[in-house]
């Protein structure tokens, strides 16, 4: 087999999970899996044709359109689709579907794909996108911006601030004493030059509708809020109708993905500005939360039956009600995550009204029968399997042992595995247009300094923070610059570097430690690693055997192979 074609399919393997899921949430339609449109099938778990040609669809484009349609590449993708299915079965024959986290796994599923459904096909059903909106955002995309901004976490801090303002305060006086950092207090709160789906979507659409160095009201942003002051706009010189046209399809879902983000997030913030917290009642529970806060934590069931019995309201929104014993439903199907950002009673209150609005959502999308709808009830069993199999993963590897003696014979066997890449330590500038690119690599070879065009020209507002420093790194992860960046020397400045459609870097070497073999002792870890996925991916291998011979897996190939994708 071609070695191309050895990495396409070992990338479709890889990468099988991530799709498949990503296929489910695309399918528009429900069909039943009769004998005709089954591809394979285990324990009930069935992949159809529609699924199948989804998946190839998806890898296809993902690949760079280089698939072709043999039976190798079929095969390997229905396998990785299968294989999921398969995993899952093995999980169900331990009985990992029937432990408490299962369980509570899979009711928090539910909750996330009936509450998804509810805000798709309710709330965000009527959003459109006008022929006035597509023209502007293509304005957007060619328009680059500056501005800086004042930063508050509380809506009464930045109410404050807009106050001074209000009151002949100087915005880089207050940006002084607000920030820490001292480039943004030194620098008036600059957040450098962005454009379009750079920063939140609150502060953007702010920032697009101030005029030249004026000053925006209080916007709320997902990190708090902001006040936001416009210091420079440019916009690309010659914009055609031409360019509109080829831009048009991938702007309207580009603008209808952000006007239905905005959307959902004014939804929540509806929510929670309206939601009426009952006071005795969070104080209550915040006592009982602070007597057993580990217990909390680890959801001990001494914690749970204190409070999963309360009917005590603990909030209202309109004819929604919400009380302790719901809380404590919502509770136990959350993450370690969430439950760690309790950590006093003013952040319990918005876990409070976080759950609560996940408890609205369900209480209202059942009401009208979004639960019952087939495409749900199948998307749940579909991320419950995904859910399944990786749980059957982390089994296989817990059974994966390396003895010392293995671990030298693997690191002496395969010498060139293990050792150690060139390490560069590269600073950059970013632009996003070749000529700006030439026009700065120009003012480079006149000796201007490469910090400070990193300032003055980078898109890449991190960067600013760090003189565009990366951090040594290893020349691997430069991808397809990696042998031209491999080549400078300390001090030494690349040209212009392509690094994706409109946008181009310049790098300047500022340090590097050469390639060299590595000795057992350090090289231990990852003869460790490496060693555990090669025995991880045999185990899997003969599980997925054995599983599909015990339950009598069924895999037409006849089918696969008359099957055509149409494309």
């Amino acid at each position: 087999m071609p070695t191309i074609k050895k990495t396409l399919l070992a990338a479709i393997s890889s990468l099988g999970l991530l799709f498949f899921v990503i296929i489910f949430a695309q399918c528009s339609s429900v069909q039943e899996k009769n004998d005709e449109l089954v591809l394979a099938s285990i324990k009930g778990m069935s992949v159809t044709t529609n699924q199948f040609e989804n998946a190839f669809k998806e890898y296809y484009y993902r690949t760079g359109q280089v698939l072709n349609q043999d039976f190798d590449t079929k095969k390997a993708i229905l396998d990785t689709e299968f294989n999921t299915y398969v995993l899952a079965a093995f999980a169900q024959d331990l009985g990992i579907d029937k432990t408490e986290e299962a369980i509570q796994k899979k009711e928090a599923i539910k909750r996330r794909v009936i509450n998804e459904e509810y805000l798709n096909q309710i709330i965000l059903s009527e959003v459109e996108v006008s022929e006035q909106e597509l023209q502007e955002y293509f304005l957007r995309f060619n328009t680059q911006l500056r501005a800086s901004h004042i930063f508050a976490r509380t809506e009464q801090q930045i109410e404050e601030y807009r106050n001074r303002l209000a009151g002949g305060e100087s915005f880089e006086d207050l940006a002084k004493e607000v920030f820490k950092n001292s480039y943004m207090a030194e620098n008036g709160g600059d957040i450098g030059r962005f454009t379009t789906d750079d920063l939140d979507i609150a502060f953007e659409n702010a920032a697009f509708s101030l005029r030249l160095n004026e000053i925006s009201e209080p916007v709320k942003t997902a990190q708090g809020y902001s006040i936001v002051k416009l210091t420079e706009r440019v916009t690309k010189p010659i914009l055609t109708e031409y360019d509109f046209a080829q831009k048009r399809s991938q702007l309207k879902s580009y603008v209808l993905k952000k006007k239905k983000e905005l959307a959902t997030r004014n939804h929540i913030e509806k929510f929670s500005e309206n939601i009426s917290i009952e006071q005795n009642s969070l104080e209550n529970l915040w006592e009982s939360i602070d007597q057993n806060y580990e217990g909390m934590l680890s959801k001990d069931p001494e914690f749970l039956s204190s409070i999963s019995s309360d009917n005590q309201t603990l909030a209202r929104y309109k004819d929604f009600s919400f009380n302790v014993s719901d809380f404590a439903s919502e509770y136990l199907i959350s993450s370690m995550p969430m439950l760690n950002t309790i950590q006093n009673k003013y952040s319990l209150r918005e876990f409070v009204i976080g759950v609560a609005y996940r408890s609205f959502l369900l209480q209202e999308a059942k009401a009208i029968g979004i639960d019952q709808q087939s495409l749900v009830q199948e998307s749940i069993e579909e991320t419950y399997y995904h859910f399944l199999a990786d749980e059957t993963n982390n089994y296989l590897s817990k059974k994966i042992v390396n003895t010392p003696a293995e671990l030298y014979n693997e690191f002496s066997n395969n010498p060139d595995n293990f050792s150690k890449p060139l390490e560069i330590n590269l600073s950059r500038i970013v632009l996003n247009s070749e000529n700006e690119a030439k026009r700065v690599l120009a003012e480079l070879e006149k000796g201007t300094s490469f910090d400070d065009l990193v300032h003055k020209y980078t898109v890449n507002n991190e960067d600013r923070f760090v003189n565009g420093e990366l951090g040594l790194r290893s020349i691997k992860d430069f991808g397809f610059s990696a042998n031209q960046l491999a080549k400078l020397q300390v001090n030494e400045v690349s040209g212009v570097i392509q690094y994706q459609q409109n946008e181009f870097h310049i790098y300047k070497c500022l340090n590097r430690v050469e390639a060299r073999a590595m000795v057992f002792s350090e090289a231990r870890d990852m003869v460790d690693s490496f060693l555990t996925k090669k025995k991880l991916n045999e185990l899997r291998a003969s599980t997925i055997d054995q599983v599909k011979e015990k339950h009598d897996a069924e895999i037409n190939l006849q089918k696969l192979q008359e099957l055509t994708v149409q494309i």
